[in-house]
């Protein structure tokens, strides 16, 4: 028994969704590693270029795949010094049509995102909310590990170490909560 082909609308928004979340996840980690490492200040216009070139990159590889894939459909129909095709050859040139279909689709779905500005805007708000909030997690948890009981024996000799790096650190959340406050909600994609 050959199994069914999935639905062509339902493979394609999945896909588009699966995509748009791995450039949402790229875009934080940009997000998080220029602000970390590269000492970048928050300009979502360098981020949204970075989604839209994310995005156009998927769908040329989408391109790529569809090309490949209606490459393997003619060379399978190309066999017909066969005096038939089997079942599992019919069932896969059906598979090759709907995934060079799939592929064709997605690249246009990934393209359309691309192009429009509102969405873009969207998956990088979402990413800039995300980052924010793992960083601020992250520095949350560097602060209770920096609790510390004032009755071990070397308390006196790293309290300033740990006052200096408490205040970094509460001066940190505080500009990121400040930084978010400033920028417009948007909904996300």
């Amino acid at each position: 028994m050959i199994a069914e082909l999935p639905d062509l609308e339902r493979t394609v928004d999945e896909g588009l969704l699966i995509a748009v979340s791995a450039v949402r996840m790229a875009v934080k980690n940009d997000i998080i590693v220029g602000a970390l490492r590269e000492h970048f200040d928050y300009d979502p216009e360098r981020y949204a270029d970075n989604a839209r070139g994310e995005l156009h990159r998927l769908a040329r590889q989408n391109e790529e795949y569809a090309r490949r894939v209606s490459q393997m459909g003619r060379d399978l129909a190309a066999m017909k010094w066969r005096l038939s095709f089997t079942d599992d050859q019919r069932h896969d040139l059906k598979q090759f049509a709907l995934r060079f279909r799939v592929h064709e689709r997605l690249t246009l779905a990934l393209d359309a995102v691309a192009d429009d500005e509102d969405q873009v805007a969207r998956i990088v708000a979402t990413a800039q909310r995300s980052a924010s909030e793992e960083v601020s997690s992250a520095v949350s948890s560097k602060l209770i590990e920096l609790a510390v009981d004032q009755r071990e024996p070397d308390y006196a000799e790293h309290r300033g170490e740990r006052l200096e790096a408490f205040v970094l650190i509460n001066l940190a959340i505080l500009k990121a909560k400040h930084d978010a406050a400033a920028r417009p909600e948007f909904n996300e994609y």
